[in-house]
């Protein structure tokens, strides 16, 4: 396959992307929500190779390969865990899974299994618009479906820049009503043989309504939802079956026979101005999550440094100086403080006696760490977002 060589720009969003999924990756690693986690990993794979398709020669090709392999490596290592549990039965009712290997053999594909998050809404700093939201349309008809005699939403649509929070509320919201999780991506349901994508699709909602019957809520969620729903000018049959069968699975949820099963569905995109228009009418509450104002960066400074030993922190001055960051660039910025000052301490060679410390982390670490660490995102592309918000949402 020959590709055409981009511009400068477009290397340079592929990098950004790359980096973003990779970091997203990691915290969830650490948080140990392998299934999300390995989906970034992947995400930041197939951005990755791009990169040295678009220029196989450059030096830093070798970069982007050895960054693939250790991600591939680290699926291979996630996986390997999750199907370690799934032997040891965690999370599965045997008796259920044998009539349902027709279809999902959750050892095989360990990226169906459900997954309970260890995130909680504490972890989500601010967005209270968002968990207000959530809570009306999941939370409480959940708690007590008899309030609700017109029903509830079904499908929620989260959107806005990368890096804001839109993945790790999408878990913290299963926490809330002790519900089944399933996360997936695009790459776990497409697949190259004709009419396969359209049966994943539909093997996947048959068994999470079976699931649902059971009496516990269940959440699919759905990140990169534009990679499996976008609508193209130019596509194969196959996306186009894949997209109508997604849509077909969403009207079913809608469906009064249904109404009684809770069963929702919740997609996050970055791109929202590349889905269908189908699939946006579906998403009957479309959640604009945006980027941090000047209060919650300023709680967010301190959500990322409390525990951390410091002296001498002006939060304000940290707010007024990162206007236009992230949530993620803005741990970014504590990381890379933190760092700087543990490498001093191996730097002067007393990391080898157990009992020292590095020095507290003080304000003009931060300040050095902000002048390394640029926004992620460019107040042209913030405005194509509210721009989008404005048209489309739904609150």
């Amino acid at each position: 396959m020959v590709y055409e060589l981009k511009s400068d720009s477009d290397i340079i969003e592929l990098e950004r992307i790359a980096l973003e999924h990779a970091k997203e990756a990691v915290e969830l690693d650490k948080k140990g929500v392998r299934p999300l986690a390995i989906i970034k990993y992947q995400s930041a794979i197939d951005a990755l190779m791009k990169l040295i398709h678009i220029d196989p020669d450059s030096p830093l090709s070798r970069v982007y390969m050895k960054k693939i392999r250790e991600y591939r490596d680290r699926i291979q290592f996630l996986r390997g865990m999750l199907a370690e549990d799934a032997r040891n039965g965690l999370d599965i009712d045997y008796e259920q899974q044998k009539t349902e290997q027709t279809f999902f053999k959750l050892e095989e594909f360990p990226q169906y299994r459900s997954y309970k998050s260890s995130i909680t809404w504490d972890d989500v700093v601010d967005l209270e618009e968002v968990k207000k939201i959530l809570r009306q349309s999941i939370v409480y008809p959940t708690l007590r479906p008899d309030l609700f005699p017109l029903g509830w939403p079904r499908g929620l649509l989260l959107y806005g820049p990368p890096g804001c929070g839109k993945t790790t509320i999408a878990a913290a919201v299963s926490n809330e009503i002790d519900g089944f999780f399933y996360p997936v991506d695009a790459a776990s349901l497409m697949s190259k043989w004709l009419g396969e994508t359209e049966k994943n699709i539909a093997r996947l909602f048959s068994f999470l309504r079976r699931k649902a019957k059971e009496g516990r809520p269940v959440i699919l969620f759905i990140d990169e939802a534009d990679s499996l729903l976008s609508s193209r000018r130019e596509e194969v049959g196959g996306e186009a079956r894949a997209r109508n069968q997604f849509l077909k699975e969403m009207d079913g949820l809608l469906d009064k026979s249904n109404e009684k099963i809770p069963l929702y569905v919740i997609a996050a995109t970055n791109k929202p101005w590349n889905l269908d228009v189908g699939f946006i009418r579906r998403f009957q509450k479309r959640i604009y999550v945006p980027m941090p104002n000047y209060n919650v960066r300023i709680q967010l400074f301190r959500y990322f440094l409390r525990n951390v030993n410091k002296e001498d922190i002006d939060y304000d001055k940290l707010a007024k100086l990162t206007e236009g960051y992230t949530s993620s660039d803005i741990r970014d910025v504590c990381q890379t403080a933190v760092i700087e000052v543990a490498t001093e301490l191996f730097e002067s060679g007393r990391y080898t006696d157990p009992s020292s410390k590095p020095r507290p982390v003080n304000m003009n670490d931060l300040l050095a760490a902000i002048r390394r660490i640029r926004p992620s995102i460019s107040k042209e592309m913030i405005r194509v977002y509210e721009g989008w918000a404005e048209r489309f949402r739904s609150i």
